[in-house]
């Protein structure tokens, strides 16, 4: 145990300093990661630190209506640093409250927003088992194994210990699936933080058999029994979410051309037609080559909202066929007889290869955010959670589009 670490003439709870430390990396990493897959990551953080702090002014609070006695007799201290006078489960309670509140105001993706946070619960869940290891707390079972630790006068299993190694190996786990924070694969959105919920379930149900003073109910160890249960909720959800196949996946795409494109946008959407239902399509917009400048011919751009049941890479292979029936030349960038890009795919989101969904473009370009708000005014970034109209207002992109219709007539 080493429950004081001393720092020149300062004395800080080891503990407290190891949870400080966690949630300072978990965030970190948490934020890196946000970036990668586009979701609102300074909305997010604001979201767990607006919690944190709540939380522990919660924790104060709960203590001294648990203990008004204390409060009455010493009125101040109510501002004191100590740590003891705490009520863990109202300040979570609070805290965990004010995050999700936070964070639905913000209209914030249930299922991207906890893949997100993957990495923070991760480096939590080390944390707390290094911190008990620092406290002595959840001490394991007399043993006689040579890698026992001598603890409260007796050679025990090091719980702690069992708990914080295979919290790495969780996170080795991570990183591998997300190639270092930089893709996830064809992984549908809350697959992520199943795996992880899954998994940190599980080492619990393991490390739990080792520990001695077990909190029971009719012999049974009831952190065991909730880890239990939540593994099995994991698993069905995960069943739901990755292996029921879906009959009804909104998917927007954008179209494109500059060489013959009144007559290719056509006859494109008549393709798209007979191996899709069409939701909804925009009207036909004239716009410059945004990333070639003025060395290519203007496009005419529209938006398309489709419905399939196709997993997202036969979808991304469909459309290239399409593409290919326009003679369309990969690489080429200044003549291109039709491009069909994917913007969402549903409410996923995730990197697949070098493609990111949703298409980091919408909140680029004004060719994609302006037919997009046309026919989906209530539309909602799938990762932000931003709407149609502010990604609209914040667009960086200030070039000019038309509508065909008006280049016609002359106006």
């Amino acid at each position: 145990m080493f429950p004081i670490i001393e720092i020149g003439p300062l004395a800080v709870q080891a503990a407290g300093l190891i949870l400080i430390l966690s949630i300072w990396v978990g965030l970190w990493i948490t934020g890196k990661f946000a970036k990668s897959l586009g979701t609102n990551g300074d909305v997010l953080e604001n979201s767990i630190l607006l919690g944190l702090l709540v939380g522990v002014i919660g924790a104060r609070i709960g203590f001294f209506l648990q203990n008004p006695e204390t409060f009455l007799a010493r009125p101040l201290s109510i501002f004191t640093l100590s740590p003891t006078m705490l009520n863990t489960s109202f300040g979570l309670l609070t805290g965990v409250l004010t995050a999700l509140i936070t964070a639905q105001r913000n209209h914030l993706p249930l299922w991207p927003t906890l893949d997100t946070l993957t990495p923070l619960i991760i480096f939590l869940f080390g944390g707390l088992h290094l911190a008990n290891l620092a406290n002595g707390d959840q001490f394991g079972l007399p043993t006689q194994l040579p890698w026992g630790i001598l603890l409260w006068g007796t050679n025990r299993h090091p719980v702690q210990i069992y708990g914080l190694l295979l919290g790495i190996g969780l996170l080795i786990w991570f990183f591998f699936k997300t190639s270092q924070l930089k893709q996830t694969g064809y992984f549908q959105s809350g697959l992520l933080f199943l795996s992880t919920i899954a998994g940190i379930s599980l080492i619990t149900i393991f490390t739990r058999a080792f520990i001695e003073q077990k909190i029971l109910i009719a012999m049974i160890d009831i952190p065991q029994l909730l880890s239990l249960f939540i593994l099995l909720g994991c698993l069905f959800g995960f069943y739901k979410r990755r292996y029921q196949p879906q009959k009804h996946i909104s998917v927007f795409i954008s179209m494109g051309s500059n060489l013959n494109p009144q007559e290719n946008l056509v006859l494109a959407l008549e393709q798209i037609s007979a191996m899709f239902k069409v939701r909804r399509l925009s009207s036909i917009y004239l716009t410059k080559d945004v990333k070639a400048g003025e060395k290519s011919a203007d496009f005419l751009n529209q938006i398309i909202e489709i419905e399939t049941a196709n997993t997202f890479p036969k979808l991304i292979k469909q459309l290239k066929t399409i593409e290919q029936n326009f003679k369309r030349l990969p690489g080429n960038k200044r003549k291109v007889s039709l491009d069909l890009d994917i913007l969402t795919y549903d409410g996923h989101v995730f990197k697949y290869h070098s493609i990111s969904i949703p298409d980091p473009d919408i909140e680029r370009y004004r060719y994609i955010a302006e037919p997009l708000s046309e026919i989906a005014p209530d539309f909602r970034h799938p990762a932000s959670g931003r709407s149609i109209q502010e990604i609209s207002e914040k667009c960086p992109d200030k070039s000019e589009i038309k509508l065909s219709e008006e280049v016609e007539n002359g106006s």
